[in-house]
C-alpha cells in the first residue's frame, strides 16, 4: 500500500473532471479524461474507485437510510417506510457506476461505448436518487422542526 499513497500524491487529478461528479457524460468525454489522466492517473483513478468510492458508497447509503428511518420514526410516520429505498438506490447505482468506470479504465485504450453509456445512466440515476433523498430528509427535518415549534408554542 505504500505505492498506493505515493501514486496519489504524485498524480494530479482535477476533481471537476472525474466522471463521478458529472450528471452524465458521453464516451468522448470519458475517454478524453482517461487519455488526459495518463497511465498513472488511470491507475490512481481505478484504485480510488475500488478502495475509496465503493466503501464510501456503502457507508453513505446506509447512513442516509438510517437517517430517513430515524426521521420517519421521530415524526411518527408509519406508512412511508419504503422511502428508505431512495438512499439505498443511491449506493446501488453508485457501485454500478464505479464498476463501469473500473471496467473502462482497465480496458483502456479500448473504447467500450456501450459500457460507458450504461455507466453514464447509472451516474445520472445516482444523482437523481441523491436529490430525492435530500428532499425526503429536508421535508422530514422541516416537519420535525415545525411540529416541535408548534407543540412548544401552543403547549400541546
Amino acid at each position: 500500500m505504500p505505492k498506493f499513497s505515493e501514486l496519489f500524491l504524485n498524480t494530479k487529478i482535477d476533481i471537476k473532471s472525474i466522471l463521478d461528479i458529472k450528471f452524465s457524460y458521453t464516451t468522448t468525454v470519458a475517454y478524453t479524461l482517461f487519455k488526459n489522466l495518463g497511465e498513472n492517473g488511470r491507475v490512481a483513478y481505478t484504485l480510488s474507485e475500488l478502495f475509496i468510492d465503493i466503501p464510501y458508497a456503502i457507508i453513505y447509503g446506509y447512513t442516509y437510510a438510517f437517517l430517513v428511518i430515524f426521521l420517519l420514526k421521530r415524526n411518527k410516520i408509519k406508512n412511508l417506510n419504503y422511502l428508505i429505498s431512495a438512499p439505498l438506490l443511491i449506493s446501488f447505482f453508485d457501485i454500478l457506476e464505479n464498476t463501469g468506470i473500473i471496467i473502462m479504465l482497465t480496458k483502456y485504450p479500448e473504447k467500450l461505448s456501450s459500457i460507458c453509456n450504461l455507466t453514464s445512466i447509472f451516474t445520472s440515476l445516482k444523482w437523481i436518487f441523491a436529490i430525492i433523498t435530500f428532499i425526503i430528509i429536508l421535508i422530514n427535518l422541516s416537519y420535525l422542526l415545525i411540529s416541535k415549534l408548534f407543540i412548544k408554542k401552543y403547549n400541546l
